[in-house]
């Protein structure tokens, strides 16, 4: 009987068990759960001044974030200059507390405040020689 018991009070624990899916890290957010990674396009880019409505020359970019830290920034169809290579390929990571976005980029260093971030939008914020930009980017679709 003690037995009885305990098999039904085992199966009462596992069926009220927290089934629920654990919450995506930033770092989840950002680049997907799979080897193909998330490919972002830049929406907006707000500056000291103001907000600028990015030329097509720069909306139809996109970079890529992969799982295993690396990333691909692309041209896509129109370049703003021609010599511009078709696309970079370089390493990005989180700080612990995921709330800045590291970017290597040759042999410099990008520090990237997460402003927001969401499935399927990030805005982040850095600090360059002529003031503060910050880019809104939302999922390519």
């Amino acid at each position: 009987m003690a037995f009885l018991r305990l098999i039904l009070l085992s199966f009462i624990v596992i069926s009220c068990a927290d089934s629920s899916p654990r919450p995506l890290s930033r770092s989840d957010l950002f680049s997907g759960q799979d080897k193909f990674g998330k490919t972002w396009q830049i929406q907006q880019i707000e500056i000291e001044l103001g907000t600028l409505l990015p030329k097509s020359c720069v909306t139809d970019n996109f970079i890529t974030y992969y799982p295993n830290g690396t990333y691909e920034i692309n041209e896509g169809a129109t370049k703003c200059n021609p010599e511009d290579l078709p696309g970079v390929i370089g390493q990005w990571y989180l700080d612990n507390e995921e709330d800045r976005l590291f970017i290597e980029i040759d042999d410099s260093l990008q520090v990237w405040y997460i402003d927001e971030t969401r499935s399927d939008y990030h805005k982040i914020t850095s600090d360059f020689k002529e003031g503060n930009r910050t880019y809104t980017f939302s999922l390519s679709k």
